[in-house]
């Protein structure tokens, strides 16, 4: 009996040993999801900033071209509605989420091969 008994001793062992490193794996895999999201989403913020001080800048520069106080922002703001409609015309025919999709796994794929490679 007492055999039998190590053996449920060590198979219980085993299966709360497993469990515990898919539970590590499920943290590693989050942690590392995270640290992306934190990455693309700082430098969006940055791109923000920039996409606002070089349309300002590119306002300004039209302003003094054309002689005018405001057709610099007026193009500057017609280049952006344009670039609106594309994005609307893109979301109505599922291709942004199409093409949102194929990265997001890409990224899922490459960071499980980080995973293999350490």
């Amino acid at each position: 009996m007492s055999v039998i008994n190590k053996l449920v001793d060590k198979l219980s062992e085993y299966i709360r040993l497993k469990g515990e490193k898919i539970k590590l794996d499920v943290i590693g895999q989050v942690s590392k999801l995270l640290a992306h999201f934190v990455a693309f989403l700082t430098m969006g913020l940055v791109f923000l900033f920039l996409l606002v001080f070089l349309s300002l800048a590119l306002s300004a520069f039209l302003n003094a071209l054309l002689e005018s106080p405001h057709y610099g922002y007026l193009i500057v703001g017609g280049v952006y509605l344009f670039v609106l409609i594309i994005i609307i015309i893109l979301l109505k025919t599922n291709k942004l989420q199409g093409w949102l999709e194929t990265f997001f796994v890409n990224l899922s794929e490459s960071i499980e091969q980080e995973n293999v490679e350490e």
